[in-house]
């Protein structure tokens, strides 16, 4: 079987977040078994139109938006027949079933709404909604979807109420594990920088840490970097605080085993992989309570669950695991269970059976 992907990046854009992760780590498992996997994405600095990763062939076109409208000339010059589509929707999906009558399913990591108002403004926001809410419904009316958490799954099938719906959880490389904590203690936060992430959170609890030695970390790149900056020489946070930019996977690894504590308090995720990445190192997380983070983080297990947007609570939290090592370290051993959950085998195997059904019932079509 040959599968092609359709997603705006792959693991190696300076941007790539877990949507990447996610389909990287079934697609190299894919491949291991013997399956033909081609990706298409947008270009991104340094690196080749055409390459090939853990045995996945990667075709770059176009930047951050245009490659949606490049997607459809790169799959005409593929040079080759795909057996299914994996339509990844990040926002908008790259509306496939417009141009090929190969089978197709809609990856839908979570849906939107409130993030096109807040991200964007006037007409951008007006019709980045209008896609994902009005358009894309009628274009994939018949298709296969596959979400990625009961949270997502709600909000998709308000949008999707009668399409064959799958469920195909993230889950944790097996390369991360403990390692060496840090001798003082480090907060970590990895993730794109965007204001619905909602950093500014961590930088203003921060600013009331009384704990003075303790150091964040902040791992990723986003147009709302400028603004945090700013808001950390207001806070007179330089020196505590560390724009890392974007790592390599080695170092995300050992920066997560680092930390003593991982923070996300984003206001919307449709899964939230970091955090179970986190708990893969004994790393507990600190998260927001919002659908995806509230699958991902097992309160009192794998950390603690905190109202989206409130400085305060999170002041609160940090204080009090600085301050009870031993709460910590409970945290941490069972942070480790709770990553032991999640195998990307599995989850691999999940979307592989969901891909060869849409491949037979498009085969058991009058005409096909």
């Amino acid at each position: 079987m040959n599968i092609l992907i359709f997603n705006w990046r792959d693991m190696t854009h300076p941007q790539a977040g877990g949507a990447e992760i996610y389909l990287h780590e079934q697609a190299r498992l894919w491949v291991e078994q013997g399956y033909r996997v081609a990706w298409i994405c947008g270009a991104s600095s340094g690196h080749p139109a055409r390459d090939v990763r853990d045995g996945i062939e990667i075709l770059r076109m176009g930047g951050t938006y245009g490659v949606y409208l490049c997607a459809w000339w790169q799959y005409i010059r593929l040079g080759w027949k795909p057996d299914v589509i994996v339509d990844a929707e990040n926002g908008i999906p790259f509306f496939t079933p417009l141009y090929t009558r190969v089978p197709v399913v809609l990856l839908i990591f979570h849906v939107h709404t409130d993030v096109w108002k807040r991200e964007f403004s006037g007409l951008a926001a007006r019709v980045g909604n209008w896609l994902e809410s009005w358009l894309m419904p009628r274009v994939y009316r018949k298709n296969q979807i596959v979400t990625i958490s009961k949270s997502s799954e709600k909000m998709v099938r308000e949008l999707f109420p009668s399409n064959p719906l799958e469920l195909v959880y993230s889950a944790v490389d097996e390369n991360y594990h403990p390692g060496v904590k840090s001798d003082s203690p480090e907060l970590l936060y990895v993730g794109r920088l965007k204001r619905y992430k909602y950093i500014d959170v961590i930088l203003r609890a921060m600013a009331e840490l009384k704990d003075s030695d303790c150091m964040l970390n902040i791992v990723g790149q986003g147009d709302d970097e400028s603004r945090l900056r700013t808001l950390c020489d207001e806070l007179g946070l330089n020196g505590r605080v560390c724009f890392l930019g974007f790592v390599s996977e080695e170092k995300k690894k050992e920066l997560l085993q680092r930390a003593w504590i991982f923070v996300n308090p984003s206001s919307m995720e449709g899964w939230g992989i970091t955090n179970i990445e986190a708990n893969a190192c004994g790393t507990p997380v600190l998260g927001a309570d919002v659908p995806g983070i509230q699958e991902s983080v097992s309160t009192g297990k794998s950390g603690w669950l905190i109202p989206c947007g409130d400085v305060h609570a999170l002041t609160d939290n940090l204080q009090r695991l600085l301050r009870h090592p031993e709460e910590l370290d409970a945290l941490r051993e069972s942070s480790l269970q709770w990553a032991d959950k999640f195998s990307w085998k599995e989850s691999a195997a999940i979307f592989l059976d969901v891909l060869k059904k849409a491949v037979s019932a498009k085969s058991d079509q009058p005409g096909k």
